[in-house]
């Protein structure tokens, strides 16, 4: 108790008004970093680390921040299956472990090579109250559920900071893939980063886009294929029947939905029994003219709820998505055409040169902003964060205005 005594002091004392000020003023990993090594100063923790959820096969904690015995954790990844991690990403609840951890979760290397006795498990969560992360403490001792609590307390404190600070981490990353997307220079580069961004952001296990297939409407192509967290090459190109999908669906409705019975509803589908793939959501792309040419998808190995299409990075995505199929359309359109005899080739229908300078501008307006961000975090200035992601959710729809 004189110990606990000590600590709670030590946190709240004169010594720690230096590191409050610290941690209020830091933002992004340095903010997370700080706070990962006060936490583990005042409590005497081992190890303490904050995490953000990767969705994958068997979903990972990628840890972004973090303190053990004293010194800074480099970045690394875990499996949160073999760690009581998994129950607060589950849950969305703190998960309190006062002893025998080691013996309880032992294909855990770490709790094993580091004689881990104790843990405590704090989820961070997004606006929507799913989890995204959480802050992890451990212990080579046992503790008592009173120094549990002062800990859970104390980081109650600062989870609404630590959550921000993740999702603006994770729309830096988001964003500026968006806007570096169109330097790329091959046709399928930028379909190949967006549905690879997408399955990330939107934290799901499939994201795939697909182009209609001129002369059958009977099948679709596989243009870029991600899943749990890799591209998948071999699917690429590959020749996709509409029929026993449910992609079928989408010639009669621009969006279409399963949310929980996928594999009821398409028995024909067996890799969706074989990954554990239970729902899933479809939207077609459409060209200038109004044809549809191809969709992009979304599949998960939970419910996909109707808010998905209401997120602004799932519009963020889907517009820039359409972006992209029009450009890899309009592309594979000009190099069918220079294969046939002159007089019978499509005249080519470039963007009028002010459209053209008009997207230049605003695509580098977008990587002023996204410099500009990450430049703050870096220095530990204080971005206006909000407003920055607002101007770039205009300009990315202004520039797709502009295509239309």
């Amino acid at each position: 108790m004189q110990q606990l005594t000590s600590q709670e002091n030590e946190w709240n004392g004169q010594n720690s008004s230096n590191e409050l000020l610290i941690l209020s003023s830091s933002t992004g990993h340095r903010f997370m970093q700080f706070f990962a090594e006060t936490l583990a100063d005042c409590f005497e923790i081992d190890i303490v680390t904050v995490g953000e959820l990767m969705v994958m096969e068997d979903e990972r904690i990628s840890v972004l921040a973090g303190s053990m015995d004293g010194k800074p954790i480099g970045e690394f990844d875990y499996q949160a299956c073999v760690t009581p991690c998994i129950e607060v990403i589950q849950t969305a609840q703190p998960k309190v472990l006062l002893k025998d951890v080691r013996n309880t979760y032992t294909k855990d290397n770490l709790f094993s090579d580091q004689n881990i006795l104790s843990y405590i498990g704090f989820p961070l969560t997004n606006q929507e109250g799913d989890p995204i992360g959480l802050v992890q403490a451990s212990w080579r001792r046992e503790i008592d559920q009173e120094e549990a609590d002062h800990v859970l307390e104390t980081i109650g404190l600062f989870v609404a900071r630590l959550s921000a600070e993740l999702v603006t981490l994770h729309a830096m990353r988001i964003l500026s893939a968006l806007v570096e997307g169109s330097d790329l220079t091959g046709n399928l580069d930028a379909l190949r980063l967006l549905t690879e961004q997408m399955q990330t952001a939107l934290k799901v296990r499939v994201a795939f886009v697909s182009e209609c297939i001129a002369g059958d409407d009977s099948c679709f192509r596989l243009l870029a294929y991600c899943q749990d967290g890799k591209l998948l090459p071999q699917a690429e190109g590959k020749i996709i029947p509409y029929k026993g999908t449910p992609c079928i669906h989408l010639e009669n409705d621009d969006v279409f939905f399963v949310r929980t019975e996928l594999q009821e509803a398409f028995p024909e589908q067996r890799q969706n029994k074989k990954h554990g793939l239970v729902s899933y959501l479809g939207l077609n792309i459409r060209d200038e003219t109004g044809q549809v040419i191809g969709h992009l998808a979304l599949q998960h190995d939970r419910e996909l709820l109707d808010r998905t299409l209401k997120t602004d990075l799932f519009k963020l995505f889907s517009a820039r998505m359409k972006l992209e199929l029009r450009k890899y359309h309009a592309e594979q359109q000009h190099l069918t055409d220079s294969t046939l005899p002159a007089d019978t080739r499509a005249e080519p229908s470039p963007l009028p040169e002010t459209t053209a300078k008009e997207i230049t501008q605003k695509l580098a307006l977008m990587q002023d902003h996204v410099t500009h961000l990450a430049n703050c975090l870096e220095n530990g200035a204080e971005p206006l964060i909000s407003a920055d992601l607002q101007a770039l959710r205009r300009d990315l729809a202004a520039t797709q205005e502009l295509l239309l």
